[in-house]
């Protein structure tokens, strides 16, 4: 006789589902199942907050710049009042020419040199073109340099060096007045107390007030001047009324006065030269003749010859 088996309790037959219930695929390792891993799940309110950020950071970059701009706009119209009380300030009648002074003019009158600058009294101080008014003195011949300037509030300086007549030379009926530059001054009738130059070799038509000699003529009036400077610590540049420079190698000296023409050489050891015509001027004082110191003075080769 079977033996029948007692179930325990109400214990239904394990299902299909219950051998899967037995195994954890999150906690256990299954070979050849490949484990998923949960993807994380966005934040929203991160998101939310960054967009919100950057929002607000653009809104305070956007209120800088309106700041900044608004406080350039202040300082332009700030720049532009002032510089406008500046201008109205400096056109008014304060700065006025009310006096004009030339110093260093001694051929050209005062009236003459505010003339050619075309300086105007009662002119504003600030409309009058300076360097302008320079350009138009210095074309004057006898103008070397000339400083314009202002000095505030009302008036105008003129500062010049005048270049000044040391000689002159023959010009058909007139003469040519020239300085130690070599610069002609003026061209007149009128002869004034200095040696007259003869034998240049500028071209006549080069003779205008403004002009200079050629480079040739220029070398010569150099040694001129060392001749003069010479004579002059004798006692007798005043004697001299002309000078002819034609052949540089023999310099001739007219003294009018003393009615002698000096034959000099070509000005080497002029000091020894001027020594023997003092010499001879003061042994034959009031004699007509011509003295040659042309020759070789170290073998006191100096003679004169009277004129009949």
């Amino acid at each position: 006789m079977k033996k029948s088996k007692k179930v325990a309790g109400n214990k239904k037959p394990a299902s299909k589902n219950s051998q899967t219930d037995m195994f954890d695929f999150d906690d256990e390792i299954v070979i050849g199942i490949t484990k998923k891993e949960d993807k994380p799940k966005k934040n929203k309110n991160v998101k939310n907050n960054k967009k919100a950020q950057k929002e607000k950071k653009q809104i305070e970059k956007s209120k800088k710049t309106n700041r900044k701009a608004v406080k350039i706009v202040r300082i332009i119209v700030l720049l532009i009042i002032i510089i406008g009380a500046i201008v109205y300030f400096m056109m008014s009648p304060v700065f006025d020419v009310k006096t004009i002074t030339v110093t260093g003019n001694n051929k050209l009158s005062t009236e003459e040199i505010i003339s050619i600058a075309e300086v105007n009294s009662d002119t504003n101080t600030f409309k009058i073109n300076t360097k302008q008014a320079e350009r138009k003195i210095k074309e004057n011949p006898y103008i070397e340099s000339v400083k314009v300037s202002r000095k505030l509030p009302s008036e105008i300086t003129i500062e010049l060096v005048e270049r000044f007549p040391t000689y002159m030379l023959e010009y058909i009926n007139s003469v040519v007045y020239i300085n130690n530059q070599g610069y002609m001054l003026e061209i007149t009738e009128n002869k004034i107390p200095v040696p007259i130059i003869s034998g240049i070799s500028t071209p006549i038509e080069n003779f205008m007030e403004g002009n200079r000699l050629n480079k040739e003529d220029l070398q010569k009036l150099e040694t001129v001047l060392k001749i003069m400077d010479t004579l002059g610590s004798y006692d007798l540049a005043g004697l001299v009324t002309g000078i002819n420079v034609a052949d540089k190698n023999n310099y001739t000296i007219y003294l009018a006065g003393e009615r002698k023409t000096v034959y000099l050489g070509n000005a080497s050891n002029i000091n020894t030269r001027i020594m023997y015509l003092k010499e001879i001027l003061e042994r034959e004082k009031g004699i007509e003749s011509e003295i040659f110191i042309n020759s070789d003075i170290n073998k006191g080769d100096v003679y004169t010859r009277e004129k009949v």
